[in-house]
C-alpha cells in the first residue's frame, strides 16, 4: 500500500499537528536540546499550521486513514516538511517536496527557499537545494538551535 497525497482539509488539523509534534520529538532528539525542541513545537502550533494552510497550500500524505507526511508552500517558501519517522527513507518526503515545488512552479515562481534543520540538510542538498546561509539561536540555558536557509531554482 502506498501513501496518497492530497490537499489539507480543516478536519485534518488535529491529526496533522500530532504528526508534526511526534516527528519533532523523534527526529530532533539527540540533535537539538530541549529548549530548541520546545521552540520547534511553538513554531509549529496547531494555530500556525492553520494560518499557513490558509495563506498557501498544505499537502498531506495519508496511508490507511492515517496522516504520515506533510509540507506547505506559501508563495516561494516551503515549510513544515515532516514525514512520520516510521515512514522516512521510502521516498515520501521526496514526493511531497516535488509536489510543492510543482505548485510553486505552476504559480510562476522561479525559485523556492526553506529553512532546513540539522538532520534535514543533506536530504535537501540531494534534491538540488543549495546553502544560502547558516543561522543559529542560543537559548538562555545554552541550548543552540542551528538551521540552514536553502534555495532551489525551479
Amino acid at each position: 500500500m502506498t501513501e496518497t497525497l492530497r490537499p489539507f482539509q480543516a478536519a485534518d488539523l488535529e491529526a496533522l499537528h500530532a504528526l508534526v509534534a511526534r516527528t519533532i520529538e523523534t527526529s530532533y532528539a539527540g540533535v537539538y536540546g530541549r529548549s530548541a525542541i520546545d521552540h520547534f513545537h511553538s513554531h509549529h502550533s496547531a494555530e500556525q499550521i492553520g494560518k499557513d494552510a490558509e495563506a498557501g497550500f498544505t499537502l498531506v500524505a495519508e496511508r490507511a486513514g492515517r496522516l504520515v507526511g506533510t509540507g506547505t508552500v506559501v508563495e516561494e517558501h516551503i515549510g513544515r516538511m515532516y514525514v512520520d519517522p516510521e515512514h522516512q527513507g521510502r521516498g515520501l518526503g521526496r514526493r511531497i517536496l516535488a509536489a510543492l515545488e510543482q505548485r510553486a512552479r505552476d504559480a510562476g515562481r522561479e525559485s523556492v527557499y526553506l529553512g532546513a534543520s540539522l538532520p534535514a540538510r543533506t536530504f535537501y542538498e540531494r534534491l538540488g537545494y543549495t546553502l544560502v546561509r547558516e543561522d543559529a539561536h542560543e537559548f538562555a540555558d545554552g541550548t543552540r538551535l542551528v538551521w540552514f536557509r536553502m534555495i532551489k531554482r525551479l
